[in-house]
């Protein structure tokens, strides 16, 4: 008789020992138990096993994200550092050209430092000799007040108050008056009264000049005031009119004389 490699042994053992029933179906239990438990440890394993295959998948695949962030990371710290770079190079060259221009700058703020100095030393010397020269001008000023110093006389315009007529001049008086003075006189005799101001123009005089020559004459007798408030007018005073008449009729009748 052959046997099946697959036959069961329980099969065998039952037909060795039929009369041992219950001891033959506690080893079938057993063996049942041990299947089932090594189908559970079994299917515990491959559980345990399919899910560490599966954590390792989801690790490999967090660890290539992970690296691929890091490379992106990586890559904007780079270009950062790569323009961080180029702005401290180009920081560089303007703080070299800053010096550059600072250097030139120094140099030439002490050239016009020296030329300053030197211009402001000029303007020292000029001051001294301009100084001097006003002190010797003012002993030369002193030394001819000295030599000849002229008499002035102060007229004062009197007051309504003072009794008397003002001074009438005489003929020899008038040899002491100036051109325009008597140029002045000329025109109130033949022209009548008239103000400084009006003289001024016909005599192409300022309106000042005239009141001041006009009040000089009328202190000295040779005009009469028509007004006692300004304007003042001025005529020519009778006693002096005959005296320029008779002089005038004077040169007239003079011959002429013989060559």
């Amino acid at each position: 008789m052959i046997l099946s490699p697959y036959c069961d042994v329980t099969g065998i053992e039952e037909v060795k020992a039929p009369n041992d029933s219950g001891s033959g179906i506690a080893l079938d239990l057993v063996t049942v138990a041990v299947d089932l438990l090594s189908v559970a440890v079994l299917i515990i394993v491959v559980f345990l096993g399919s899910r560490t295959l599966r954590a390792f998948g989801q690790s490999r695949q967090a660890v290539a994200e992970s690296a691929s962030l890091l490379g992106i990371i990586v890559s904007s710290l780079t270009s950062r550092v790569q323009a961080s770079e180029s702005l401290v190079s180009d920081f560089g060259v303007r703080l070299d050209a800053f010096d550059e221009r600072t250097s030139h700058v120094e140099s030439v703020q002490s050239s016009l430092r020296a030329c300053y100095l030197q211009v402001l030393r000029h303007l020292q010397d000029a001051l001294s000799n301009d100084k001097r020269l006003i002190l010797e001008l003012e002993q030369m000023k002193v030394k001819l007040s000295a030599i000849q110093q002229p008499r002035i006389v102060v007229r004062s315009e009197p007051s309504p108050e003072q009794a008397g007529p003002l001074p009438v001049p005489s003929e020899n008086l008038l040899a002491n008056l100036t051109p325009t003075e008597r140029h002045t006189l000329d025109i109130l005799r033949s022209e009548g009264g008239k103000s400084p101001p009006e003289l001024g123009r016909r005599m192409k005089k300022s309106r000042e000049h005239m009141a001041r020559l006009m009040k000089k004459l009328y202190l000295d007798g040779y005009v009469d005031r028509e007004s006692n408030h300004p304007p003042f007018k001025y005529k020519l005073n009778d006693r002096v009119g005959s005296i320029l008449e008779n002089s005038e009729k004077s040169v007239t009748a003079e011959p002429p004389e013989k060559v």
